[in-house]
């Protein structure tokens, strides 16, 4: 099965923009998305949740594979209560889907066809039919929590908290520790079991070599001086408990930071998080011995207002951040800091477009409203910030390595010098 990168195509970024990443691109991680993983996700919720209707499962996987986009608001075999959705998240689901209603499934751009694909899953299984058993519950549920259960008993674990228990006064070393255990936890995507196995074996590795930009110290340092702190938040299990120790030890060394943790408002990509997930996280934590003080600060930051935790539409929704909307750009302006995990927060900040590989993140994002980072594993055909050398490199060396989930990076991104 191939996964060879997409070449990109040589234009002035000013000029115009490239083509998105498509379903259609031949040999492509998208197209072995839509062939391979597609199926084997639907198979899994199906045999995760018996009380869906096989019938609109199986339906979903021959849509994807040789059927045409469609307004899923307009089926009446899919119900779901008009007032489930924001009036703006109503209306930006059909605006895309209006966009490439009638088009084959394997001739989308990629990132929609994901949140496409994730949307229909969740209105398959009652997600948004107050009348359904499973109206707001979330059909990756338990699989999330088993992931959880196996990074807390996994062997290392007890001395990993123990490490930071004590850090009080943590030095940018601290932080740095701290963020690349983040960005190795970024491995462990539940939509992708091959990607997540390698990331139990290496998330206790230590050292940098998987990191093709790592800004990580410049990162640290950027972070002890900050005192209010944003996390776009990616998966649930091992990632987020990674997350909420390097929020601990930001909220347990500063009596004046805060932090804002902002999560997907529905269940998203099999393992990605939700407010729920943070609360029971945290619980997990205080629950046992090695990381029961850290569990009880969270729970406390969160009680006093210090941590916070919020969901918006827009996390799991199918358009790339220049359209954020206006409330969450001017929310986030506000942050010294913005840490944005994982390969999709990456796509949809670059619009999961081919541009060349060595394109210069700084300017093409010129738009964002303030500091932030990109921590992420790679697992799609986009990148930025890659001299072509090292491409082309990486290419002879390692020719999978824009979505075997090995590398990563650690970029720093600062508006203000």
């Amino acid at each position: 099965m191939p996964r060879q990168r997409i070449l990109p195509t040589l234009i002035a970024m000013h000029d115009q923009k490239p083509p998105y990443v498509s379903m259609a691109d031949p040999g492509s991680f998208a197209r072995y998305t839509l062939d391979k993983r597609f199926p084997e996700i639907i198979a899994n919720v199906a045999a995760l949740r018996s009380g869906i209707p096989r019938a609109r499962l199986d339906d979903l996987a021959r849509e994807t594979a040789e059927g045409r986009i469609s307004d899923p608001f307009q089926d009446p075999g899919l119900p779901c209560d008009s007032d489930a959705f924001e009036a703006e998240e109503l209306s930006a689901w059909r605006g895309e889907i209006a966009q490439y209603a009638g088009r084959l499934w394997g001739d989308a751009p990629f990132y929609f066809a994901e949140t496409f694909l994730y949307l229909k899953i969740l209105l398959a299984a009652g997600y948004y039919d107050s009348s359904c058993e499973y109206f707001r519950e979330d059909p990756y549920a338990a699989t999330k929590a088993e992931e959880l259960e196996r990074f807390l008993s996994a062997p290392g674990m007890e001395e990993f908290f123990a490490s930071f228990a004590g850090m009080r006064a943590p030095c940018p070393e601290d932080f740095a520790a701290a963020l690349l255990f983040m960005l190795k936890a970024n491995r462990i995507d539940l939509s992708n079991a091959k990607i997540a196995d390698l990331g139990r074996r290496l998330l206790l590795a230590g050292g940098r070599d998987d990191l093709l930009v790592d800004h990580t110290d410049a990162l640290a340092q950027k972070i002890a001086a900050s005192q209010n702190i944003h996390i776009i938040l990616d998966n649930a299990g091992a990632e987020l408990a990674a997350d909420l120790v390097f929020t601990w030890l930001c909220l347990s060394s500063g009596s004046r930071r805060t932090v804002v943790l902002h999560a997907k408002a529905a269940p998203f990509f099999v393992s990605d998080a939700l407010v729920k997930d943070v609360l029971n996280t945290a619980a997990m934590l205080r629950s046992l011995p090695a990381s029961r003080g850290m569990g009880e600060d969270l729970e406390g930051f969160l009680a006093s207002g210090r941590l916070l935790c919020r969901d918006h539409y827009f996390w799991n929704g199918p358009k790339h951040f220049p359209d954020m909307p206006e409330s969450l750009r001017a929310e986030l302006g506000g942050a010294d800091i913005v840490l944005l995990k994982g390969d999709a927060n990456f796509r949809r900040m670059t619009e999961d477009r081919r541009w060349p590989v060595s394109v210069n993140l700084e300017e093409l994002t010129g738009w964002f409203p303030a500091d932030f980072a990109i921590l992420r594993t790679f697992k799609s055909e986009v990148a930025a910030d890659i001299p072509g050398e090292l491409a082309a490199r990486m290419d002879k060396e390692n020719p999978g390595w824009l979505t075997d989930g090995r590398w990563g990076c650690a970029r720093l991104v600062s508006r203000t010098g």
